[in-house]
């Protein structure tokens, strides 16, 4: 593993657990200190005691991202610690499976409330650290149900995805000037807690729908949020990553 994050902070939102964890141990690995946000705080501290075991400098923050005042207060824990933000992973997402007919006004507001207007809020916090920088990289999550028809992703999960698509676009195409690279990675189905729930019936169904037959793990997912974050995708703005095994080509 290269060490091109050397001296780097890095923010994960969503970090206590799935591809969040993942991610926090990779940027670790490469050389970044890490501040884990989560709204399960004894989780974050969990995911933070393991980057300090890879002899990397950590932080646990509890945040909720669809609070303006919570996201504000974790992103100034870190500026007090670090005193400076490089790397913004929007990890945090929650899953609701149904048709139209199942998903509830609260159900909308709920998911869209976490996936899309969470990223909104921490960029809006970071991004103003990262223009005095004048450098920073973001990586949004989405999905490929951002990008394509879902098999089982409510419209609230779909609408909330497809969204990170489009704000990562808006956000790379304004602040590219202040030398900030936004980017985003879509996975498919990957081997996480947020996918516990799936019967064996719907895994099944997804390994033979995906040409290389398994489900993702978090550290393939997790490898490609640091390729974007990396001097090594200099030149890569505005873009979605498929992390999907295939299952959707474009």
């Amino acid at each position: 593993m290269t060490a091109d994050m050397q001296g780097l902070t890095a923010v994960v939102t969503g970090g206590g657990s799935g591809i969040g964890r993942s991610t926090c141990l990779e940027l670790a690995g490469r050389g970044a200190q890490v501040a884990v946000l989560d709204i399960a705080v004894e989780q974050a501290e969990r995911i933070a005691a393991e980057v300090r075991g890879l002899g990397r400098e950590a932080l646990a923050c509890q945040v909720d991202v669809t609070s303006a005042s919570s996201v504000h207060a974790a992103v100034e824990q870190v500026l007090d610690r670090f005193g400076r933000i490089d790397i913004l992973v929007n990890s945090a997402g929650i899953y609701q499976i149904g048709t139209i007919n199942d998903i509830s006004e609260a159900d909308w507001d709920r998911v869209v409330g976490v996936n899309l207007k969470g990223a909104f809020l921490v960029c809006k916090e970071v991004v103003p650290v990262m223009q005095r920088q004048k450098a920073g990289a973001i990586v949004n999550m989405s999905s490929i149900s951002g990008r394509t028809k879902s098999m089982l992703a409510g419209v609230n999960y779909v609408a909330s995805k497809s969204g990170v698509i489009g704000l990562t676009m808006c956000l790379a195409n304004q602040l590219a000037a202040d030398g900030i690279r936004v980017n985003c990675v879509a996975p498919s189905s990957i081997d996480t807690p947020m996918n516990a729930n799936l019967t064996a019936e719907q895994v099944r169904q997804f390994e033979e729908r995906t040409p290389l037959g398994r489900l993702g793990k978090p550290e393939e997912v997790a490898a490609a949020i640091a390729f974007l974050a990396s001097p090594a995708a200099s030149y890569i703005t505005g873009d979605t990553l498929n992390v999907n095994g295939g299952i959707f080509m474009v």
